[in-house]
Order: C-alpha cells, then structure tokens, then sequence
C-alpha cells in the first residue's frame, strides 16, 4: 500500500480486514468479490462498503493471513492447465481455518 489507507473506499483497489488482535491485512479488491461474504458486504449498503475495511472479531491474525493466502492461491490457480501446487495447512490450524472459512463460504 501507498501510505493512504485511510482513504480506502468503493473505487480503492484493496480492501482492509482487521482481525480479533487488530492486525490489518489488506486484499485486493478483485479476489475479495470472489468470496460471496465479502462481496455482499462491499456491495451492499453496510459501512464496509462506504469504508472498504472489514472487521472479523472472532478470527485471529494467523487465521485470516492464511485465508487471504489461500484465496490468492485460488485466485492464481483457478483456470491453471499446469500442474496446481499443493496449499499447506498445518493440522494444528485446521479446526480455526475450517470455522474460518465456514463464516466467509470460500
């Protein structure tokens, strides 16, 4: 980011998510829509959409740094013909990831 993501709104290409400790991770615009949760909070008339921040209180930093993760591997490799590397989730993380992505439907 440029330093400005304060002024993050409809036409910003990236988006905010702040997880349960804070952190702010930021997703492109583009593959947020790609997630049904996340596109009808950007599209529809709630603050996300005039702010272009989301907050997740009850998903941790680590959780949501690997779902942006995985939904930039899925951006990546959707319609790849070559070979789809494997996408490492560790089995310690699995039961927050998979509560994680219950709540987000990617």
């Amino acid at each position: 980011m440029d330093g400005d993501d304060d002024n993050l709104d409809a036409t910003s290409p990236y988006i905010k998510l702040i997880s349960a400790e804070n952190s702010e991770i930021y997703l492109l615009r583009r593959i947020a829509l790609q997630v049904e949760t996340l596109r009808v909070m950007l599209e529809g008339s709630f603050r996300e959409s005039e702010e272009g921040i989301i907050r997740f209180p009850d998903i941790s930093t680590s959780a949501l740094e690997k779902v942006v993760q995985y939904l930039h591997y899925k951006d990546r490799y959707s319609n790849s013909a070559s070979r789809i590397p494997e996408f490492v989730i560790d089995p310690e993380e699995s039961l927050e990831l998979l509560v994680a992505a219950s709540y987000l439907n990617c």
